[in-house]
């Protein structure tokens, strides 16, 4: 890919974040619809955790004051390999406690991404609250700025194939449920910023078992957020067919009526356009709906920092909240 072209959609990677497969599946080019709910999310329950029950056993070791972690190697269907981050506070409480899934922020959500070191500050402070977390990659990793149009469309083949990340997410919650003894199968929530807040949008509206939603500053509309430009090229160059249909098929705000569960919606005031402006349209919508939904809208701090600092304290009071009420 030239740098020329491929510039069309830095303005998409800044505001989803800074993250290489190579398929030789035939292509994906169906993604979720409704009429596939029931046979693609309910029915494989049993079947992946039948799947997790043969997964090697979370070793946890200390990650400084009050956390410790495993990392384990999990199986897709497919018999793709998964990597999951998996803390656990310490020490532990009597009762089972609540797990928050964080998938990990930078892609353009048309590919996935692994997990990095990066990712921790991320996911420390719930466990230092008391909650667990399981973090999981996305299928199809790619770095958007260095990959070619053939390793894009690769990876996009391979995150298309894991249902854009929701089979990830589904795999990470039956390794929990299955495999997790101090997790509570009842009490799991989404979390996430950026492209990683699209995504626990979107896995909680097609996904039952999620109880809540907390997304910081994401991408409610991905086709806004690529732009025109970004979509053509990405259609153009062979990444992904139909891109446009495709994106908006994914998008959270397209299937905004499946949002039943509470939700907890941050966003910064001097963001980019394409994130705050259906993000406060996103919000504004949840509340004509009748929906349970928090919205903090901070005034300044751009994409990344207000996340840390005031949003994740914030949405850690709000979740305890939550929790005590489930």
């Amino acid at each position: 890919m030239s740098y020329r072209p491929f510039a069309l959609l830095v303005g998409f990677l800044v505001a989803l974040g800074f993250g290489m497969g190579c398929s030789q599946n035939k292509p994906v080019t169906e993604t979720l619809v409704e009429s596939e709910f029931a046979d693609q999310l309910l029915a494989p329950m049993n079947y992946l955790g039948n799947i997790a029950k043969q997964s090697p056993d979370a070793v946890f070791n200390p990650q400084g004051s009050g956390v410790r972690r495993a990392i384990v190697q999990t199986k897709l269907p497919n018999g793709q390999s998964m990597t999951l981050w998996i803390y656990q506070p310490d020490p532990l409480p009597r009762s089972k406690v609540p797990c928050v899934f964080i998938a990990p922020a930078g892609t353009m959500m048309i590919h996935g991404l692994g997990l990095a070191d990066g990712d921790s500050p991320e996911h420390l402070p719930w466990v230092k609250a008391g909650f667990a977390v399981v973090a999981y990659e996305l299928s199809g990793p790619a770095d958007a700025e260095s990959s070619t149009d053939v390793q894009l469309k690769a990876a996009a083949e391979k995150f298309r194939q894991a249902k854009s990340g929701l089979l990830n997410a589904q795999v990470a919650m039956a390794y929990a449920r299955e495999k997790v003894s101090f997790v509570d199968p009842n009490q799991f929530y989404t979390a996430g910023h950026s492209s990683a807040g699209t995504m626990a949008l979107y896995v909680a509206e097609m996904e039952p078992q999620v109880k809540g939603a907390i997304a910081f500053m994401p991408a409610v509309d991905i086709r806004a957020s690529l732009g025109i430009d970004g979509i053509t090229y990405v259609q153009n160059a062979g990444i992904v067919p139909e891109a446009g249909i495709y994106v908006s098929e994914i998008s959270p705000i397209t299937h905004i009526n499946r949002l039943s569960q509470p939700t907890f919606l941050f966003i910064a005031g001097d963001d980019r356009s394409d994130i705050t402006g259906p993000a406060d349209s996103f919000g504004k919508k949840l509340r004509e709906l009748g929906s349970d939904v928090t919205v903090v809208r901070v005034p300044s701090g751009g994409h990344f920092e207000p996340m840390l600092d005031p949003g994740i304290p914030m949405a850690i009071d709000w979740l305890k909240m939550i929790t005590r009420t489930n």
